[in-house]
């Protein structure tokens, strides 16, 4: 009768702790920064590579009238969805928003806004109207979705799941 084997206390499953930071920071320079997060693995090419595709997306979706979401609360959920999409390039939306909006503006106002949200929604719908705005929001989402993606591999790569 053979005796038993211990599992082994190290495997591909449980990766170290050191690779668990490694991973948070990849992701934490990702976001920061589309394709930081492979270049900090060391992935230099894929990370120039990625963070040239996102930032022409997000720089195409600005120009041709993109909106960046704002939440309406007639319709909270399809809106907070949009908004997540908008994040995922990172710091860059707030830095747009503040451009576009003339402040850090995440909602939309209700009808009888006064000044500065009044102000807010008349430019929202000023670049809804504009007739290549469906094509500059898909770029914004399509950047801010993409960068989310790559992330999950940054993830994978830095805990080293993905050789």
């Amino acid at each position: 009768m053979a005796a038993k084997q211990a599992p082994p206390t190290h495997s591909a499953d449980r990766p170290e702790a050191g690779q668990t930071w490694r991973g948070w920071i990849a992701v934490g320079l990702g976001w920061l920064l589309p394709g930081l997060g492979h270049v900090y693995l060391g992935r230099l090419r894929q990370g120039l590579l990625f963070g040239a595709i996102i930032w022409s997306a997000f720089g195409l979706g600005l120009a041709n009238d993109g909106r960046l979401a704002l939440r309406d609360e007639r319709q909270p959920l399809l809106t907070g969805l949009q908004i997540v999409a908008n994040l995922g390039v990172g710091p860059a939306d707030m830095i747009a928003r503040r451009s576009v909006y003339g402040e850090l503006a995440y909602r939309l106002p209700d009808e009888q806004a006064r000044g500065a949200d009044e102000q807010r929604a008349e430019i929202f719908r000023g670049r809804a109207r504009s007739g290549v705005s469906i094509y500059g929001t898909a770029y914004l989402w399509t950047a801010g979705l993409m960068n989310l993606l790559l992330l999950f591999d940054v993830w994978d790569i830095g805990r080293g799941r993905n050789p």
